[in-house]
């Protein structure tokens, strides 16, 4: 998937690394029926979804590609329906859906504790096919997270349940895990990459570039 060229590449200068403060705990995760696809903002293990009006509204033009058996990409349209984004998810049943909400606003430091100023870039996948900048792929009960194509290390990835229970582990050396057997229902697996890179974003400068991702998994 050729994704929305607005994050620069990762020069060999610039080193990503987990950062050690708290950041908001929200992402997007996709959820699938028989038609088509929604794209929620909140936190799953929570059951809590953003609506509109309201904190979903942050979420500003996703930009949805749609991947078929074959390969083949598509953009598709993103609706915004109370509480969700409604995804027209056309093709045969195995298209995947990869949504990125690129437009997030500067954060700014919460709270008395100081923390970098940081600018926030949210990704979500369903299905296989394509990729995007900080990604998590599924291959039988291995996980492979990567950014920019590579693999990422020592990073930690969450596996949350229907029920809202978490299995917290942490990739190797190849960007790998191994994860646990599932029980029924929909699992959203979420990860976090934090880079130290100095920009700025509509006139707001900041320090820390925020990627989050996550996969949906039916079983």
């Amino acid at each position: 998937m050729k994704f929305i060229p607005i994050i620069p590449a990762v020069g060999s200068a610039v080193m990503g690394s987990l950062l050690g403060f708290n950041v908001m705990a929200h992402a997007l995760w996709l959820e699938s029926d028989n038609a088509g696809a929604r794209l929620y903002f909140g936190e799953y293990a929570e059951n809590l979804r953003e609506t509109s009006p309201g904190r979903l509204d942050g979420i500003i033009d996703p930009v949805i590609m749609l991947i078929d058996t074959n390969g083949k990409e598509k953009q598709a349209e993103a609706v915004l329906v109370d509480n969700h984004f409604t995804i027209s998810r056309t093709g045969d049943s195995g298209t995947a859906v990869l949504a990125q909400s690129l437009r997030q606003s500067i954060r700014e430091p919460q709270g008395e504790v100081p923390s970098p100023v940081y600018r926030r870039y949210l990704y979500a996948r369903l299905g296989k096919g394509g990729s995007l900048p900080l990604d998590i792929q599924d291959d039988g009960n291995l996980l492979r997270l990567t950014f920019m194509g590579n693999p990422v290390s020592n990073v930690e990835v969450i596996v949350i349940a229907p029920s809202g229970w978490e299995k917290h582990l942490r990739t190797d050396e190849k960007g790998e895990i191994t994860f646990p057997g599932l029980e029924p229902g929909l699992h959203v697996i979420e990860a976090k990459y934090e880079l130290n890179k100095p920009g700025e974003f509509e006139g707001k400068a900041y320090v820390v570039e925020s990627h989050k991702t996550t996969l949906t998994l039916y079983r």
